[in-house]
């Protein structure tokens, strides 16, 4: 299967046989605010979507002090962001990290840019090895703002491994970050074959989309009570791939084959839902208990 099999597949709105139902029940993972929308593990192959990434707000009481190979900078505890992922024998993790940017030649003491990351577990020699990698700072041709809309498709064109192909369709409107847009190269569409996803094509897959603010040393932890906003990010379609009598189609990801979970709280989340539209108006970021 090539990557323009996928990108030229037709829509499937019939019935599918012996479809897997979405599960009942799923593990929760502690340490970050996040709602996430999840497949049933079944014959997938991919998952595409069209996203306009959200727009950040930090709480500014919540930071500390790092000091790395670009000096020493006040870095937010909370962290925006959006992504995808499928699951065979282990999670991945890939999309849209918020990050700081190289512009004017120097870094920015603030994050400023969505970069494409991946996340992924495998076994090397009998050791797991969880590994998280993206794209570095100075490839600015490969950043996406806040308000940008963007294509990402996450698909399995060899066994056992993924590919990764994310394009912008439309910049954003926000003057902030039109400014600085236009003092970086063009935009380029991003590639990325071969991202190791042992079981994916071989076996049934899952996949997966997420908002999240994550927390800095946090994870496995109680979630902790911030004031940070991720605002006005859209899914405006997602789509699953599959074989469907022998031909590759695009399977709408729509509300009787997905598990909604809203960690660790449901009321801090204000989601639309409109069949295969759904817009995340604002990540209220409450504590545990429901309280700002």
């Amino acid at each position: 299967m090539k990557l323009e099999n996928f990108l030229n597949a037709k829509i499937y709105n019939s019935k599918i046989d012996n479809e897997v139902p979405p599960p009942n029940d799923y593990q929760f993972f502690k340490g970050a605010w996040y709602h996430k929308v999840v497949s049933s593990l079944d014959e997938w192959l991919g998952v595409e979507a069209i996203i306009v990434l959200p727009e950040w707000k930090p709480d500014k009481t919540r930071f500390e002090f790092i000091d790395n190979q670009f000096g020493k900078f006040q870095r937010n505890l909370d962290t925006p962001s959006i992504y995808i992922g499928g699951s065979s024998d282990f999670e991945t993790d890939i999309g849209f990290g918020f990050f700081q940017g190289f512009v004017d030649n120097k870094i920015t003491r603030e994050k400023m840019t969505f970069r494409p990351f991946w996340r992924t577990i495998h076994l090397e020699d009998g050791i797991e090895k969880n590994i998280y990698s993206g794209t570095a700072i100075k490839q600015t041709k490969y950043y996406y703002f806040p308000g940008d809309t963007v294509k990402i498709n996450l698909v399995c064109e060899k066994d056992n491994f993924l590919t990764l192909r994310i394009e912008l369709l439309e910049s954003t409107s926000l003057n902030h970050y039109k400014e600085i847009r236009n003092k970086i190269v063009e935009n380029e569409t991003f590639i990325l074959r071969d991202i190791i996803a042992p079981g994916n094509g071989v076996r049934p897959s899952e996949y997966k989309r997420v908002n999240a603010i994550d927390q800095y040393h946090n994870e496995g932890k109680p979630t902790q009570k911030t004031k940070a906003f991720a605002v006005n990010c859209e899914w405006k379609s997602v789509y699953l791939f599959r074989l469907v009598n022998n031909e590759l189609r695009k399977i709408p990801f729509i509300d009787h084959r997905i598990k909604r979970i809203f960690s660790p709280n449901k009321s801090a989340f204000i989601v639309k839902f409109e069949n295969n539209l759904e817009k995340v108006d604002r990540v209220d970021c409450v504590d545990e208990n429901g309280e700002v």
